[in-house]
């Protein structure tokens, strides 16, 4: 098994996403986990390892939520029908990469 390149938590407050589609579609999600690196995401979006999301991503005490662009890693059936895990890693070279990596290092 590969070794993480950083830790993972659980946060303590709720994480949101709403992950934005090329055609003005969107879908919602609860972080389930997160790091530095990327996240696990709870939602009901479709979709596939390899493939680039646009994301705003919502930590309870942030003014505004954070675009993020991502890649998806893995995927994994949910707990519940219509719902799916998501691993995504975060693109580092997003404008608002610092930003995000603040409010993650804030909700550990």
């Amino acid at each position: 098994m590969r070794e993480r390149a950083a830790a993972r938590f659980v946060p303590r407050r709720s994480v949101t996403v709403v992950f934005e589609g090329r055609d003005n579609t969107r879908a919602y999600g609860v972080v389930a986990d997160l790091s530095e690196g990327g996240a696990c995401v709870w939602s009901d979006a479709h979709l596939k390892p390899g493939q680039q999301v646009r994301l705003a991503v919502s930590f309870a005490r942030a003014s505004r939520p954070v675009s993020a662009e991502a890649r998806v890693v893995w995927t994994g059936p949910g707990s519940k029908p219509g719902a799916s895990r998501y691993g995504v890693q975060w693109d580092p070279e997003t404008p608002e990469t610092e930003y995000l990596r603040r409010l993650i290092s804030e909700s550990a």
